[in-house]
């Protein structure tokens, strides 16, 4: 099984992914962990989309190749972010849920202001301008992407 969570930052897609992963029995495959991952080798990840999400779909094909259940943790805000990662399954044959974050953007503008800040990814506080671009530009996952949608409010 392949669960997507989908939400834009800090609306508690990494909170949940580690409150719910012994339950489902599945790995977490988080983009910030594979940028602080990059930091620490001395390669600045704030341009490195394109490196982050090819080491997040490898590591994510690998894991789904050995039988494991996997928790894709990262924005997946757009229908495109999500294609990749979603062809992955299904040339497994892997069923997909859809994790869907729906804080209202208030509530994620609290809570990135909120984060205590520093080097590590996930920690950072996003500019607000980007998060507001984010929750504008957001497209909700579709029936025609999943096999099943699951709404967190």
């Amino acid at each position: 099984m392949l669960y997507v969570l989908i939400g834009i930052q800090a609306s508690g897609k990494s909170t949940w992914a580690r409150a719910n992963a012994a339950r489902l029995g599945a790995e977490i495959v988080a983009s910030d962990e594979i940028r602080n991952e990059l930091e620490a080798a001395g390669i600045d990840a704030t341009d490195q989309g394109d490196r982050v999400f090819a080491i997040f779909e490898q590591r994510v094909a690998q894991l789904l190749d050995a039988g494991r259940s996997v928790i894709a943790d990262a924005t997946h805000a757009r229908r495109g972010w999500r294609a990749n990662i979603l062809a992955i399954a299904r040339a497994r044959g892997v069923r997909t849920t859809a994790v869907w974050f729906q804080a209202p953007l208030a509530v994620c503008r609290e809570r990135n202001a909120g984060k205590p800040g520093g080097p590590q990814w996930g920690d950072r506080v996003v500019p607000d301008e980007v998060l507001r671009d984010m929750w504008r530009r957001f497209e909700p996952p579709g029936a025609d992407e999943f096999d099943e949608i699951q709404k967190i409010d």
